[in-house]
């Protein structure tokens, strides 16, 4: 029998499939002091040290040590590194990690500069220079650079802050030549980023190592999940692209270092979003998961991934209710991970908050899986445990796969499959992704001539009190011999054609129109600043999500000020007012949060509020022959109402977004073009819908194509 096999609802549909684990092999060859490493690792470390130029895509799965095989050879040498992370709770975790491994083995501490760097953090840093006004983001990640004179650096950051400071949006200068000046860049969990993400880091990493000034030379790529275009695109542009493969083998069967570890992985049809629900109507049986102890007699320790932040809360509270005298924690969005939580909890209840990167112990997991990629990424939170563990993990998986392993279970008369296998079933019954390929033809050149411009050219900014700078470009004697190098990775990157007068004038006007919305790294989206009165904490988050499940209270900028200034009196000044006033300039409304709504959804309507709005959203426009731009003058509607919206309203019409309106329903376009449950559309007046952020380029994109097509 199947463990809790007696414990079940009613007319639970489930079947169970034997998950096999993975081995890599272990080589004797020295690499560190009790360390025996793996081929990747061995192999990686004789690249960096021998190649002139590199770009390396490490494809070793989760679990085997892909970040050592970077940093041994970086400490070793004493190299000045720039690494990458997906979240800013992994740059910290990883910060960690450093520090350790520099400690473990012996290294001076001394002879490394070890700096994680956020946005909070750059704040943090800005502390220490007291008696100089006016220091910006650019110039302290510049001296943040700096102190790696003499010794080894490594830095870690969030592709957000590269991005930006290499586009200059910090506005300064010499930070692009401080980047340029370290000997490697390192990008983890690369398959995480979007089409328009990777294809910018790897045109402006290849535009950096093809400079003669650069120093920069070495860059890697570290991704269990392979991306074979990146990799084709890397070597067709004539890049020194090397890939290490997945070289493991299966746990049962052969010989070597666990990885990762044999699964008995209970499988039940679910549907995205709605995963909370099933597990509520089958409670019980999952107070039991949690409650029983591991074989040692030890508290096993419970992870549970979902989908939405409602999801969370709602199982979150469950089962901390069935659960007295275990420790329940939840991490996401509203609620961000802590270093006792993820050491403390007997069950924790997420959402992708914890899907990479952070390593913390995990018995059991219980997860959904409604896409390829979220299955593979989640299982893989189970590892580093003993050869003879099997641990057990429940999945929610569409319909589709589920209807698909039940009958190859009944075929077999059970399910037994190795970790290639299932991922191989996985692809032939679930979506592989949305095809974006016009995307790096159409946009992708405007957003690489845009990096290109900026540090060339130059140009004229405002700071946020409206005073101009100016901000030189390269000698104009030098200019034209640049402008050829650079465009001519433009067109091996994303054209297939030359780029003449006429194509770069339209490069030029086209691309500073759409400027706000192809500079950042992860697009825009409206978000309110909120007091959540839950943990009496400042946040920005979601709108959508406050308008749609929030029990909210809107109110104006003034009085939201005025409330917080009455709520801490006298830590207002020291603890909450520099906090406020370095988030209220992303704020689209302002509100008080009490909590969720319970199983109450809003339906949440944009409409215009002026002929400007309609004439720059493009209103009257044919469909094809709209663009997406910086709008405002948005408002929005709810049902049931909330009685304060109009305070958000009075906000939100001022409040700039890059836009793109489109006649059809999101529901439409969703089945029209195949989207997926994480493109997203929103209602706009007239059966309309509007995307923001990104995800208006891409379905501006996806338009235009089917037109083109039409025509």
């Amino acid at each position: 029998m199947k463990p809790n096999e007696d414990i079940q609802a009613d007319n639970v549909e489930r079947f169970f499939a034997d998950l096999d684990g993975l081995r890599l092999q272990q080589s004797d060859q020295d690499y560190l002091a009790g360390f025996r490493a793996f081929e990747h690792q061995i192999e990686t470390d004789r690249l960096i040290r021998t190649s002139e130029s590199l770009f390396l895509f490490n494809h070793s799965p989760t679990g085997s040590g892909k970040t050592i095989s970077w940093l041994k050879t970086a400490l070793d040498s004493k190299m000045k590194v720039i690494t990458v992370y997906p979240t800013n709770a992994l740059v910290i975790d990883q910060k960690k990690q450093v520090d350790r491994t520099i400690e473990k083995y012996g290294y001076d501490p001394r002879k490394y500069h070890v700096q994680a760097i956020t946005s909070d953090l750059l704040a943090e840093e800005k502390m220490l220079y007291p008696d100089e006004t006016g220091l910006h983001k650019g110039q302290l990640l510049n001296r943040v650079i700096r102190k790696g004179r003499g010794r080894g650096l490594i830095l870690l950051t969030n592709p957000d802050i590269l991005t930006l400071a290499l586009k200059n949006a910090y506005y300064e200068h010499n930070i692009r030549e401080a980047i340029r000046s370290v000997d490697m860049v390192v990008v983890d969990e690369f398959h995480l980023a979007s089409v328009k993400q990777r294809d910018m880091l790897l045109f402006m990493m290849h535009e950096m190592s093809n400079d003669k000034r650069s120093r920069l030379s070495k860059f890697v790529f570290l991704s269990a999940t392979p991306d074979h275009q990146i990799v084709y695109r890397a070597r067709r542009v004539g890049l020194n692209a090397v890939v290490l493969d997945d070289k493991s083998s299966p746990l049962s069967s052969s010989e070597g270092h666990p990885v990762l570890p044999r699964l008995s992985l209970e499988i039940r049809c679910g549907a995205i979003y709605r995963t909370y629900e099933l597990i509520k109507d089958n409670l019980d049986y999952f107070v039991d998961l949690c409650s029983r102890p591991r074989l040692d007699g030890k508290r096993a320790k419970t992870v549970f991934i979902l989908d939405g932040i409602y999801e969370v809360d709602e199982i979150f509270n469950a089962l901390r209710d069935a659960l007295a005298g275990m420790t329940v924690e939840r991490v996401d969005g509203l609620h961000p991970a802590s270093p006792e939580k993820l050491k403390d909890f007997d069950v924790l209840v997420s959402n992708s908050s914890v899907e990479v990167g952070i390593d913390f112990n995990v018995d059991r997991l219980v997860f959904s899986g409604y896409s390829k990629s979220k299955f593979l990424q989640r299982i893989g939170r189970l590892r580093s445990k003993p050869s003879d563990e099997v641990c057990e993990a429940v999945c929610f998986v569409p319909e589709v796969l589920y209807d698909h392993l039940k009958g190859l279970a009944a075929k077999r008369g059970n399910l037994k499959l190795t970790r290639k296998e299932m991922a191989e079933q996985l692809g032939k019954v679930m979506e592989s992704g949305l095809d974006l390929s016009s995307y790096s033809k159409m946009y992708s050149p405007m957003e690489a001539y845009l990096y290109l411009k900026a540090r060339i050219k130059g140009g004229t900014w405002r700071d946020e009190l409206g005073e101009e700078h100016h901000e030189k470009g390269m000698p104009e004697s030098i200019q034209g011999e640049e402008w050829i190098r650079t465009l001519t990775l433009i067109e091996k990157h994303f054209l297939d054609r030359e780029i003449d007068g006429q194509m770069y004038d339209w490069l030029d006007s086209e691309s500073w129109q759409l400027k706000e919305g192809l500079l950042s790294y992860r697009g825009s989206r409206f978000q309110a600043l909120m007091f959540d009165t839950t943990d009496d904490r400042l946040k920005l988050y979601d709108l959508m999500y406050l308008l749609r499940r929030g029990d909210v209270e809107f109110i104006s900028p003034q009085k939201f000020a005025l409330r917080l200034r009455n709520a801490f009196k006298g830590d207002y000044d020291a603890e909450l007012m520099p906090r406020y006033e370095s988030m209220k300039r992303f704020a689209a409304g302002y509100c008080w949060y009490h909590g969720t709504m319970g199983d109450q959804i809003r339906k949440v309507l944009f409409k215009g509020d002026s002929s400007e709005h309609h004439k720059k959203i493009m209103f009257n426009s044919a469909d094809h022959a709209r663009k997406p731009r910086m709008i405002n003058g948005f408002k929005v509607e709810a049902d049931p109402n909330i009685p304060t919206l109009s305070h958000l309203n009075d906000t939100l019409t001022d409040y700039e977004i890059f836009a793109r309106l489109i006649d059809q329903s999101g529901s439409y376009l969703k089945a029209k073009f195949n989207l997926g449950d994480f493109f997203y559309l929103y209602p706009y007046s007239g059966m309309r819908s509007v995307a923001f952020g990104h995800d208006a380029l891409y379905i501006d994109c996806l338009i235009r194509e089917e037109h083109a097509r039409g025509r």
